[in-house]
């Protein structure tokens, strides 16, 4: 668990501005820097940024020109030693590797592919690598796990990276007149001296829908890699070449769902998400999801602890997270957050991310307050919500489907502040209800913020992020409505939302965040069962609920679900009638563009 830096160019530059670009990033990996130099056969060089017992490179110290430099930040959490730090080299020196992220099935692969081979080192991206050359491009088939993976040809000058197939580690990069620049923040590219210019039509759907959806960004040509996506750029002919390796299809099975294979299967990721030899813990809240992880990880695992923040308001969800874990037999150590935050907090907030957004990130609070705690993996619930039908969204779908003339109707009696809501299920249909019940600002002051700071008008966000679909999976049209709503919250909220808000706060305090429900076969597995939305209860996640109920603290049950936001109210002008979460968005555009 790491973060990178590098480009590839045309003509020399000076390896301080990848030092810098390294500095900006260092938190992604405080222990050991390296950076690797040379057009041809490259040498690794230590720098001001390395661990001072760094033995097995010499030291940067004289301002050194390469048309080809890659830097390397670690976050040690398998095989801590030193042999385990990247870039990897091969013998003959022409191919280099670097990977931010974790192959949780490794040994596996260790032991079916390469029990030949002779390693350096026990950790997982060795084994990556050694994959990659053994089977080429098609090694990325036999990973499970979150990624993003650099591997450089240096007789061919042929750059290509894989970014994990439900987009949880991050792959930012540029093509200027220089060349190909990279890194696994933006703030790598500006501190490499890359132009900051705001891309308004990233912006534009970014307001619409919270988060910018990938590869674009809010900043001009500054793309972010898309989930699942390969990316190939030959220095020779200044090409780049973008293509889909995984996507998620629909093949309908209509099998029950047995508790046994279920719970089997729960128990499945949450052994294959437990490798490193660091402290682990759970964010555990009141709810179901986190609950079950608590459960099965309890099982597991003597050490593991949980981790709550609340806020001080009666409706507060410690007394169920308590049940909880006690119900998985952990400890819990709980964090309040007050409703009134200091100036300070409220500055801390509006710089953590770089791009803003509709509220504060819990997960930066909560790692903020365990950074000098030892934990340096936190495991998230993030899932089935997304898969079982778990937001009330897929009720008023299923409810609306049935009365098929209703939507035609609301057009002429909806109160003027939804009209536009059902404007665009008219127009884009009642499986992108997702987006139109969560939008931000409303398209019509998208369009208007545009016209006023002269810029053109770009498709609506529900139909760019349609048109990506139906790129890569033109069957898109043909699978069931509720499924269709399912596919648009993994595909964009998972993928260029919730696990890019996590990433960026955990890896701020050095923290590694896991998504056991993630793992992309138990996804395609549920995804597929014809019956997670049998929606004809009242309570939300039917299924998902129904096989947890022996096995988890009745209590929960009974709880509201309420997603967790920190409280704002407070921090910004107490005027009636005016949207908070809009105001924190452009406090936060003015801190970015400055």
């Amino acid at each position: 668990m790491c973060g990178f830096c590098g480009w590839i160019l045309k003509t020399e530059k000076n390896s301080d501005f990848l030092v810098s670009g390294l500095r900006s990033i260092k938190h992604r990996g405080p222990d050991d820097t390296l950076i690797a130099i040379g057009d041809i056969q490259p040498a690794v060089y230590s720098s001001e940024l390395s661990n001072p017992f760094t033995k097995t490179t010499h030291p940067l110290i004289n301002k050194q020109l390469s048309k080809t430099c890659f830097g390397f930040n670690r976050l040690s959490i398998v095989d801590l030693s030193n042999n385990a730090m990247q870039p990897f080299l091969n013998k003959e020196q022409d191919l280099l590797f670097m990977m931010n992220g974790e192959i949780y099935n490794y040994s596996e692969l260790k032991n079916e592919y390469l029990s030949y081979v002779q390693f350096n080192s026990g950790s997982d991206s060795e084994v990556a690598f050694h994959l990659y050359k053994k089977f080429g491009n098609s090694f990325i088939d036999k990973l499970k796990g979150m990624f993003s993976i650099v591997i450089y040809n240096y007789k061919t000058q042929t750059l290509s990276v894989w970014r994990d197939r439900l987009g949880i580690k991050p792959f930012y990069y540029t093509i200027t007149d220089q060349g190909f620049f990279f890194s696994s923040e933006m703030k790598g590219l500006f501190a490499m001296q890359l132009k900051k210019e705001l891309n308004y039509s990233g912006l534009a759907y970014s307001m619409y829908l919270g988060t910018c959806p990938s590869p674009l960004t809010i900043y001009q040509n500054i793309f972010s890699l898309q989930a699942g996506h390969y990316l190939e750029y030959s220095n020779k002919t200044q090409q780049i070449v973008l293509q889909n390796y995984w996507h998620l299809k629909y093949i309908e099975n209509h099998d029950p769902i047995d508790s046994t294979s279920f719970y089997r299967d729960i128990e499945n990721i949450c052994s294959l998400y437990a490798t490193g030899q660091v402290d682990k813990a759970i964010m555990l809240s009141g709810g179901i999801d986190s609950g079950t992880l608590a459960y099965f990880y309890g099982k597991q695992s003597d050490d593991i602890e949980a981790i709550h923040i609340h806020t001080d308001k009666p409706d507060s969800e410690y007394a169920f997270a308590q049940h909880n874990a006690q119900n998985a037999g952990i400890s819990i150590n709980n964090y309040c957050i007050s409703q009134k935050f200091s100036p300070s907090e409220v500055e801390f907030f509006l710089n953590s991310e770089e791009e803003p957004n509709s509220c504060p990130e819990p997960a930066l609070f909560l790692c903020a307050k365990i950074a000098n705690k030892k934990i340096k993996v936190l495991y998230n619930a993030l899932g089935p919500d997304e898969i079982f039908g778990g937001y009330a969204y897929y009720q008023q779908i299923n409810k609306l489907s049935k009365y098929p003339f209703t939507i035609a109707f609301l057009r002429f009696i909806a109160p003027k502040r939804i009209k536009h809501k059902v404007e665009e299920i008219k127009n884009y249909g009642l499986d992108a209800f997702p987006f139109i019940a969560r939008q931000l600002f409303t398209w019509n002051e998208v369009k208007n913020f545009l016209i006023k700071n002269n810029q053109p008008i770009p498709e609506h966000p529900i139909q760019f992020i349609k048109n990506q679909i139906l790129e890569i999976y033109p069957e898109f049209t043909q699978i069931p409505l509720l499924k269709k709503a399912s596919y648009y919250d993994i595909f964009y909220y998972i993928a260029s939302h919730h696990t890019f808000r996590c990433d960026q706060p955990s890896m701020r305090y050095s923290i590694e965040m896991r998504f056991p429900f993630l793992e992309h076969t138990f996804i395609e597995k549920y995804f597929n069962q014809s019956n997670t939305f049998n929606l004809i209860h009242k309570n939300l996640k039917p299924e998902f609920r129904k096989h947890l109920k022996p096995i988890l603290s009745p209590e929960i049950f009974t709880m509201k679900k309420s997603g967790f936001t920190i409280p704002i109210e407070q921090e910004l002008v107490e005027t009636k009638n005016v949207n908070k979460n809009k105001q924190w968005y452009l406090l936060m555009l003015e801190k970015i563009k400055r």
